[in-house]
């Protein structure tokens, strides 16, 4: 794992934390393609089933936005859970920590003999996102992990 300073911060404030154990309204259904990850293949990419995967076009195409399948994966696998739970960010940053965890097993179990993958958690403060994608040898990465301070958020990075 893989941590900027900023990750550190949040990370140590959620140490010093007292979180209790409150009620939390949780829509399961709408979330639980999340918390029990399905990943599929399509056109050379690994993609989390979401709502949405039936509206895929039948082969990737590049485009001025996207430029190749590592950003595809980056674009289409990025979740932000703000939206899914109502709850405090810090709440949320916990509960995010141990769906990456889940996401890394599974993709580990699944996909460990065929690919790499990149699992990225940020954070700054307020809003959660995650977000994984492939590497590729003939592809630049979508983040540059060597780099990492320079990100105004708190990053966890997760390589597999």
């Amino acid at each position: 794992m893989i941590i900027n300073s900023k990750m550190q911060m949040y990370l140590d404030e959620l140490k010093n934390i007292e979180i209790q154990d409150r009620n939390c309204s949780i829509d399961f259904g709408s979330i639980e393609s999340i918390i029990f990850p399905t990943f599929i293949e399509w056109d050379d990419c690994i993609l989390l089933r979401q709502k949405g995967n039936t509206e895929l076009p039948p082969h990737f195409s590049p485009n001025q936005f996207i430029s190749d399948r590592t950003a595809f994966e980056a674009n289409f696998n990025h979740i932000h859970l703000n939206d899914m739970f109502d709850d405090e960010p810090i709440q949320i940053f916990r509960t995010a920590i141990k769906i990456l965890d889940v996401w890394a097993a599974v993709l580990y179990r699944q996909f460990s003999a065929q690919r790499n993958f990149i699992l990225i958690l940020s954070y700054d403060g307020e809003e959660i996102v995650l977000r994984f994608y492939s590497t590729r040898e003939y592809e630049s990465p979508w983040l540059d992990i060597s780099s990492i301070e320079s990100y105004l958020d708190g990053l966890m990075i997760i390589e597999i």
